[in-house]
């Protein structure tokens, strides 16, 4: 349940829900424009919900992201509130801090949404809630948004100590902010969210920094395979492997620019998640002649990080459990609980897509003609996404099995021979195509005449 202040008549007339999801009206002061993601301008934010009007004064919102803000005429910002609510049920964080996600670069808009169901399948810890909205700003309209989770220190989101845990984003040149470290020995450079600047003593910025020294040298070591002086004592195993596989089975070219990781000050172990900006995943990227090359460390991600899968791929161990965890969760029923997900987060935006590309065309749009899909309707494109999620999969589970076999162990064989199973369009298994049309099988296009 939100929790409600009363808005009044006024209010209540002034303030309609457009769509069938919530409507957010953010009013800033003396109608500022928003032009910084560093500082913030007051404003007021009220989310009309059904019968339900929640008005909060004493807001503050600023921009955020880092291509999405420089990049995109339809920004993403956050929002920050004077007292904690809860916006996305009890189930989920009480806090201040909140983005507002554009997902401007996606033409089905659900591709983060649809991430964040993901992690919880595959078990991590913290995966970011979301809802959708319809955006006005200063009385204009400006599209679909995305309420989700800030990652930060937070109880039912990062959990670690506020004071002294650890959270730490990798980040590059573009996404770089006071206080990073960049570590000397693969030259990654990590940005510090936690402590935040005010409890970041020298000590505890030593103490990370001499942290992640010691990583990436057992990394690179003689001994980087041995479970107590290698990597491995380093890191949350079941976290690491389910962080990466997560990420594969996005196929985000941003994946490695997006890694959060996560201990308390006293703990030697490393946590990985969420799985984090899915904006280019699930073959959204104009650089797709790198996704095949990037897919399971084929050729790889031209990325920091990269250097330090290139070596764990050649660890038999981590091989084995990426491959060992994509079979588990194949057989969990992955592959179906992603397509049903697609169809649930299409249905909850289906109104309110339309809206959208009424003031943000881009589903009529492509940055290139030789590399990105155009269609006329908006299923089109999420029947892509889930060509991409029926062929992905089976992809990967050779990809993975052959990077195995390469360490000299011979892979499990799967239950199911994937050279036999064709899908339509719409994602849908089918059994005995006896009907012309176009299917999918092992990631090709196969046109029954």
């Amino acid at each position: 349940m939100l929790t409600i202040a009363w808005a009044g008549p006024v209010l209540a007339q002034q303030y309609q829900q457009l769509t069938d999801v919530p409507t957010v009206y953010i009013e800033t002061e003396n109608g500022q424009n928003i032009t910084s993601k560093e500082e913030y301008i007051m404003c007021t934010f009220t989310m009309v919900d059904g019968t339900d009007t929640l008005r909060l004064e004493n807001t503050q919102i600023r921009g955020r992201g880092n291509s999405s803000w420089w990049n995109s005429d339809k920004k993403p910002y956050r929002v920050k509130f004077d007292k904690k609510q809860t916006l996305l049920g009890e189930d989920f964080a009480k806090a201040k801090s909140w983005t507002l996600l554009a997902n401007h670069g996606d033409k089905t808009m659900i591709r983060n949404a649809l991430t964040y169901q993901l992690g919880r399948f595959i078990g991590m810890k913290f995966c970011p809630a979301a809802k959708f909205i319809d955006l006005y700003l200063n009385g204009k309209y400006r599209g679909t948004y995305q309420i989700s989770d800030q990652v930060q220190v937070h109880k039912k989101r990062v959990e670690v100590d506020e004071d002294n845990g650890w959270l730490l984003e990798v980040a590059n040149e573009n996404s770089r902010e006071e206080p990073y470290i960049t570590s000397t020995r693969y030259g990654i450079m990590y940005n510090i969210k936690n402590p935040d600047d005010e409890l970041l003593t020298m000590d505890k910025r030593i103490a990370i920094g001499q942290w992640l020294e010691a990583f990436e040298k057992a990394v690179a070591s003689d001994d980087y395979r041995d479970p107590e002086k290698g990597y491995r004592a380093y890191i949350d195993e079941t976290d690491f492997i389910n962080w990466y596989v997560g990420a594969e089975l996005t196929g985000n070219i941003d994946a490695l620019y997006s890694i959060y990781m996560y201990k308390e000050a006293d703990e030697q172990k490393m946590h990985f998640g969420p799985l984090w900006d899915l904006d280019l995943g699930y073959d959204n990227s104009s650089e797709k002649s790198l996704l095949r090359q990037m897919e399971a460390y084929l050729g790889l991600w031209n990325r920091p990080f990269e250097k330090i899968l290139q070596r764990l791929w050649l660890d038999p161990w981590f091989a084995k459990a990426c491959n060992d965890r994509l079979t588990a969760l194949v057989e969990a029923g992955l592959q179906q609980h992603l397509i049903a997900s697609i169809d649930s987060l299409r249905g909850a935006i289906w109104q309110t897509q339309a809206q959208n590309f009424k003031v943000w065309p881009i589903n009529q749009q492509v940055y290139d003609w030789e590399k990105h899909k155009y269609h006329n309707d908006y299923d089109s494109y999420i029947s892509d996404l889930k060509a991409f999620v029926n062929t992905h999969i089976p992809y990967l589970q050779e990809a993975f099995a052959q990077k195995l076999s390469a360490t000299g162990i011979t892979p499990a064989k799967t239950t199911e021979k994937n050279s036999s199973t064709l899908y339509d369009l719409q994602g849908r298994k089918v059994q005995q195509p006896n009907k012309k049309g176009i299917y999918i099988q092992n990631r090709q296009i196969i046109t029954k005449q």
